[in-house]
């Protein structure tokens, strides 16, 4: 593998680590908010555990969108300069097609241009949600500024669109440029069961995984 697209690999797992990380922590959160009223032992450790995964997800939103400045990141944006700036070629051609088709987007020339396009139409419609996750890491999570007020943070629904659309890079990544599968993020349930044993092991019986529709 060439230097360019060992270090895009490279890139791309640290991603997939970040979604990952992203997964288990809506998991976690989700799971102890669903029976946090039928949780009797162990409470204040399941309230504490929770308010930290919302600062985990927002940690890990804002990594995976950050915008790169002075040196190259594992995020999405920086990820898909370096392809740019490298002129990486796909390996899957078809691949490219099969993504920016997903969005009804067609796939054009030069094929970068429609690539970033469609993020772009994607990301700006979440845009509001994506700026509150980045203020409220700056403001209150990995730093305290004074006097700065508290937002609300999005929506659970909102954050799986989120995760969802990033994993569909990552994914995209895999497919057209290092030819391997994904490992299946969004599938992943092994965090989500060892929590609900813990639970039933506590006591909760019929313990809820899913939020009502």
């Amino acid at each position: 593998m060439e230097k360019s697209l060992k270090e895009l690999d490279e890139a791309n797992i640290e991603l997939s680590k970040s979604l990952l990380k992203i997964h288990d922590s809506l998991a976690v959160y989700s799971i102890i908010r669903l029976n946090a009223s039928r949780i009797k032992k162990g409470r204040t450790y399941f309230v504490f555990v929770q308010q930290q995964q919302v600062e985990l997800i927002a940690i890990g939103f804002t990594k995976v969108f950050e915008q790169e400045k002075a040196y190259r990141l594992n995020s999405i944006p920086s990820i898909l300069r370096f392809i740019e700036q490298n002129d990486i070629v796909p390996t899957e051609p078809h691949a490219v097609s099969n993504y920016l088709g997903q969005w009804k987007n067609e796939k054009g020339e030069p094929w970068i241009h429609d690539l970033q396009r469609m993020l772009d139409s994607q990301y700006s419609k979440y845009k509001s949600e994506i700026s509150r996750i980045k203020e409220a890491r700056n403001t209150h999570i990995a730093h305290s500024e004074a006097g700065s007020p508290r937002k609300d943070l999005p929506s659970v629904a909102v954050f799986q669109d989120l995760l969802g659309l990033a994993f569909g890079f990552h994914d995209f990544i895999n497919s057209a440029f290092i030819n391997t599968h994904s490992h299946p993020i969004l599938t992943d349930t092994r965090v989500q069961t060892s929590l609900v044993n813990v639970l039933r092991a506590i006591g909760v019986s019929d313990v809820a995984t899913a939020w009502p529709d």
